[in-house]
């Protein structure tokens, strides 16, 4: 009996140990991502990306900043990420919302800068885009 109890107990330490070594190491592969991002690509857009794993991409129109969709990401290597798009423009010409994209980035050395890519749907069937971007980390959004 007392060995059922300390099988039960080692278990239960080993399982919370694990548990908080994936969140280590989940919140280890976002670190580099973590921070406001102004995209040299995309005059006046800006990506942020937050240690809880969500981001948000924020353009200017007509001098006022504007969020065009928001959700979660995830790296899964070093040169692949997720993004879960949660919310998005109802008028966006891609199809946004709701939709799960694998992108690619590569990130710098001196991890101060990115460049990513990937590919999203158009809306009701229309053309898709294949889309790069540059990224330079900067340390607060621009106004």
């Amino acid at each position: 009996m007392k060995s059922l109890k300390s099988i039960a107990i080692l278990v239960t330490v080993l399982t919370t140990f694990s548990c908080r070594t994936v969140e280590r190491a989940n919140q280890k592969e976002i670190k580099p991502f973590v921070g406001f991002w102004k995209d040299t690509t995309n005059p006046g857009s800006q990506v942020v990306f937050t240690s809880d794993g969500s981001f948000y991409n924020i353009a200017k129109e007509n001098n006022v900043q504007i969020v065009t969709h928001s959700g979660t990401f995830k790296v899964l290597s070093d040169s692949i990420y997720v993004l879960t798009i949660t919310d998005a423009r109802p008028n966006a010409t891609y199809d946004l919302k709701g939709r799960q994209y694998a992108n690619y980035y590569t990130l710098s050395s001196d991890r101060k800068t990115m460049k990513t890519s990937g590919m999203v749907d158009g809306r009701n069937g229309g053309k898709g885009l294949a889309w790069t971007c540059n990224l330079v980390k900067v340390d607060k959004l621009d106004n």
